[in-house]
């Protein structure tokens, strides 16, 4: 019983992301939630950093403080051939419902990734699924999102993170793109 316990302590996260492999980067503590599902291009821009944010002001010489290149958040990636990426994405949006759809099927997994969001949806996100499809699918282009979780203990297989004998909390919410018509009909 201990060893299984023993297991379970060291597999959970301690934070809500995967941990670096690099030495120099074991200590990162704190990632800008904006580039949650863009860790490739946080790694490449962040790559000569000699500190990194810990919610404080820090030395403004620190090349972690530069200026952004027009290529810090551009990340190379493939849908396949062009005619996977047609059959994904279809051969060109004609009418704004064709780029609704997409963005429907990348949260219906259909689509795996997008160039400002290099992995698909998070598993926290499957709870959220089929509304964030619709969403999507009624032109609210949606970008950002999280569930609600009330008081789930920090051990949980796909909220949970932290030390042991926590709870996660956090509030539901939805970034998204939209026309100034739907903002109407808001």
């Amino acid at each position: 019983f201990i060893t299984s316990l023993s297991s379970v302590a060291t597999s959970r996260r301690q934070f809500p992301w995967r941990t670096s492999a690099m030495e120099r980067r074991e200590k990162e503590d704190v990632r800008p939630i904006n580039w949650a599902n863009r860790p490739k291009s946080y790694v490449t821009r962040t790559d000569d950093w000699d500190e990194f944010p810990n919610g404080r002001w820090g030395d403004s010489t620190s090349p972690a403080f530069g200026e952004l290149s027009d290529l810090s958040h551009f990340y190379s990636f493939t849908l396949g051939s062009l005619e996977d990426r047609l059959a994904m994405l279809g051969q060109r949006p004609m009418v704004a419902q064709d780029v609704y759809e997409v963005f429907a099927k990348y949260v219906e997994g259909k689509v795996p990734h997008l160039p400002w969001c290099e992995l698909p949806l998070q598993p926290e996100s499957f709870t959220i699924q089929p509304q964030l499809a619709a969403l999507n699918r009624a032109g609210f282009l949606t970008v950002n999102s999280q569930p609600s979780v009330n008081g789930l203990p920090s051990s949980h297989a796909t909220y949970g993170w932290g030390g042991a004998g926590g709870y996660i909390y956090q509030k539901g919410y939805c970034e998204c793109f939209v026309s100034p018509t739907n903002v109407e009909n808001l």
